[in-house]
């Protein structure tokens, strides 16, 4: 079988990110070929008002990637602004006696946990199973084989609007491509620190353009997730209105963070950490102690951030870029295309992630036609 390459795609609040990669003959890892970084020629908030601006963004960014190769699939990345995270228990009856728990045990199992936590707006974006217990066993990841007569489990499900999805399958068909894979970037983001993604408790502050995803992780496993309505285009919007003054301008003051020397800037920033230390607070309650704080995105870039998350958390901070962007040199290049080779070293050391579409999707649209029917009538 002749291997192809493969096209990763992080579609962000303000950019496009794209990474191609060969993978290899052993499906561990991948060779990159190229890769490219192209900013919405408008304001942050075309990333869904408008999928065909996006389309145009995705084609310019595939082409500047400089592969000579069809595509016509694509592994795409998302992180939109708007996110549910929760965790589920659900238990299903196997038999009278105990007996092997099989895999379709377990696809019956995350089926129940689904159609339990989405409400009929929600698609699931991302489904973790953190653990399961049956007769005898508490808490194992992967039960396959061990017996029991009822399954029980517990999902970190994160899901997100069926608008979102919707807007994403436009932009990426309009650009003439399929989507191969749905993935939430958080997961890709810590994928593409391969060095640090082995620790056994991690956190990781992603500040996108207008968002900060807060995610926990243990053993690599995604177990908790916070969403704030920041981020460095957010800051610079501020800036902007606050002082009177050009977006330009205002973006390279947010970038200068605690060193920029107009005080009102220092002190926006200081409010809106504050505020952010709520969110990591709340991820963190109840948790032991982080090994290492990640911090990735445009706000990794504001001077003094990952000082403050250091002195906040007093927890030693690092920067999350791939091992495969140093020769790149332009560090926000290298934050800037992280998630993206993240998506591509998912793709290619582990299976698939879970399918997007609900398994009971088409059910709860009829309860709820249902439902609106009979108060109408």
């Amino acid at each position: 079988m002749t291997l192809q390459p493969l096209l990763a795609l992080d579609l962000g609040a303000t950019k496009v990110a794209c990474v191609v990669g060969m993978p290899r003959e052993n499906a561990q890892g991948f060779e990159l070929l190229g890769s490219s970084l192209i900013a919405y020629p408008t304001s942050s908030e075309a990333w869904l008002s408008d999928p065909l601006l996006m389309s145009r963004v995705i084609e310019h960014a595939v082409e500047a990637a400089a592969v000579p190769h069809e595509f016509h699939r694509a592994i795409i990345g998302i992180h939109p602004t708007s996110l549910s995270s929760e965790h589920v228990r659900v238990s299903i009856p196997l038999a009278d006696e105990p007996i092997g728990v099989r895999t379709q045990d377990l696809k019956r199992l995350e089926a129940g946990a689904l159609h339990q936590a989405l409400a009929i707006d929600r698609e699931p974006l991302l489904v973790e199973r953190l653990g399961c217990s049956g007769n005898g066993f508490d808490g194992v990841p992967d039960p396959r084989g061990l017996p029991a007569s009822r399954l029980a489990g517990t999902f970190h499900i994160v899901a997100m609007p069926v608008a979102s999805r919707r807007a994403v399958l436009q932009a990426v068909e309009s650009a003439g491509l399929e989507i191969a894979q749905l993935r939430y970037t958080l997961p890709a983001t810590l994928a593409s620190g391969a060095e640090d993604a082995g620790r056994s408790r991690l956190l990781l502050i992603d500040v996108g353009g207008l968002t900060t995803d807060i995610g926990w992780f243990v053993d690599g496993v995604l177990r908790a997730v916070e969403l704030r309505p920041w981020g460095g285009w957010r800051m610079a919007e501020t800036i902007a209105k606050t002082l009177k003054v050009t977006m330009d301008q205002a973006i390279t003051w947010s970038l200068e963070g605690k060193k920029c020397r107009k005080p009102e800037v220092r002190e926006l920033l200081e409010s809106e950490w504050a505020l952010l230390r709520q969110s990591i607070d709340k991820v963190l309650a109840g948790q032991p102690k982080p090994d290492l704080v990640l911090v990735g995105g445009r706000g990794a870039l504001i001077d003094g951030f990952a000082e403050w998350v250091e002195r906040s958390t007093g927890v030693r901070t690092a920067l999350c870029r791939s091992p495969r962007t140093n020769q790149l040199g332009d560090v926000s290049r290298q934050i800037g295309l992280s998630s993206a080779i993240g998506l591509l070293e998912l793709a290619t050391r582990t299976a698939p992630g879970p399918s997007l579409g609900s398994p009971k999707l088409f059910n709860r649209l009829i309860d709820r036609t249902r439902l609106i029917l009979t108060d109408y009538f």
